[in-house]
């Protein structure tokens, strides 16, 4: 009987055991298949957009080019870290916490992105949609343009956020290679491009990250690549501020 038992127990701690190796696997597979599915839907708004800015660039008619979305779900392709920092005082923060968790509550289950443009750096084979928003769901398909920023070729800052996806190498993690001198490139809906050449690498904290990236950093045209630097401090951020060419 003693027996029996001893080896019943055996079994219950192999079933066990396999079972810990599973999740285990699983666990260590889910941001591998998340990444490969953003990839995906990634590639396939670029082959569009790159269509469209083609069309647009042929255009001879001088009209407006229209505009260049696609339709995502907000559901899925979760970024690892993606979570929200908030820069605000203690007095706000809990304000400023309701109405984002409100906001992203009412979003519906189809979301539109609009292209703003597709943002180019060789030297890091970087080519990514640039979306008129920076949402999680936005930046789970490419880079976002700050809103309290301008648009691209505007007077002001232009800011670009986008993760820094170390756990599959994409997105802005090969940003830490580009350094001063370096030429970045924003190629427009309507077919022209913008190029600038990168002025400076700075890191900054949470407490100077809004005065660098709002569009009164610069009164001049100026471009501003914002993306994590975690190893830094917490909710430290590496900028790359770029000049126009």
């Amino acid at each position: 009987m003693k027996q029996h038992n001893c080896k019943r127990k055996n079994v219950i701690l192999i079933i066990v055991a396999v079972l810990f190796f599973i999740a285990g696997v699983v666990i260590l597979l889910i941001n591998p298949i998340r990444s490969a599915k953003r990839m995906k839907v990634t590639n396939e708004a670029l082959e569009s957009i790159e269509a469209q800015i083609k069309q647009n660039s042929a255009n001879t008619d001088n009209t407006e080019p229209s505009a260049i979305t696609i339709v995502v779900s907000k559901y899925g392709n979760e970024v690892a870290g993606e979570e929200y920092d908030y820069y605000t005082d203690e007095d706000n923060l809990d304000e400023l916490m309701n109405e984002v968790a409100e906001m992203e509550a009412n979003l519906p289950d189809n979301i539109t992105l609009t292209c703003i443009g597709i943002l180019k750096i060789d030297k890091i084979d970087l080519n990514l949609p640039i979306w008129d928003q920076t949402s999680r769901v936005a930046l789970r398909y490419g880079l976002g343009l700050y809103e309290d920023s301008v648009a691209p070729g505007m007077n002001g800052n232009t800011s670009i956020l986008g993760h820094r996806n170390q756990h599959t190498s994409t997105m802005f993690w090969r940003l830490k290679e580009v350094t001063a001198g370096d030429i970045v490139r924003i190629l427009l809906p309507s077919g022209n491009e913008l190029s600038y050449r990168v002025r400076q690498v700075k890191f900054v904290g949470p407490s100077s990250l809004i005065e660098n990236i709002e569009a009164s950093a610069s009164s001049s045209p100026q471009l501003t690549l914002v993306t994590c630097a975690t190893e830094r401090g917490q909710g430290h951020r590496r900028l790359v501020i770029c000049d126009p060419i």
